[in-house]
């Protein structure tokens, strides 16, 4: 991708209000196992959600997948919302992504793909199953999801990100746009 095209990406970012992230290399991300068996016993959407496993490629899949793409905007989302208002901060920059991965799609990159920061919010409860999904177009599966070790991989780049000891603790978000 020459510098143009990448400045475009960056643009269509910062238009949707999207000013903290960095190019990275997926291939520099660590994806681990270990992160899909703690979607699977320690996370209460595991296969309740549409965009959760066990409804997301396998984790060696999830890893060809990444390998096929050279270049990926790694996003950060401060949430500084009180916990009552999280839901909806999260529906809505869910929404602005999807966006910004359509509108970076429509510049050129048939390859754009977002992988989000949070579980899909787009309806008040999820159909768990994929071919039940009111808003196939729209959900994404998280990082996490995809087996993507979020606190190894965003350490790489600067940023500090520690588990969060209770809810009223300001919770750091990160997506990814895949752009080739």
């Amino acid at each position: 991708m020459n510098e143009d095209a990448a400045a475009g990406v960056t643009r269509i970012l910062a238009e949707a209000g999207f000013h903290d992230h960095q190019w990275v290399r997926p291939s520099e991300l660590v994806i681990s196992q270990w992160v899909r068996v703690k979607c699977m016993f320690g996370c209460p959407d595991y296969g309740r959600n549409a965009s959760c496993p066990p409804h997301v490629p396998s984790v060696p899949e999830c890893r060809e997948l990444l390998r096929e793409y050279s270049r990926a905007l790694l996003i950060h989302l401060p949430c500084k919302v009180p916990p009552d208002g999280r839901r909806q901060w999260c529906l809505e920059n869910q929404e602005r992504l999807v966006e910004v991965e359509r509108r970076v799609f429509l510049s050129g990159f048939e390859k754009a793909f977002l992988l989000s920061f949070d579980n899909c919010n787009l309806c008040d409860e999820c159909v768990s199953e994929p071919s039940d999904c009111r808003f196939p177009y729209k959900r994404r599966p998280t990082m996490e999801a995809f087996a993507i070790d979020v606190y190894s991989s965003v350490k790489k780049y600067g940023y500090t990100l520690s588990v969060k000891k209770n809810r009223l603790e300001e919770p750091d978000r990160f997506a990814l746009l895949l752009v080739e």
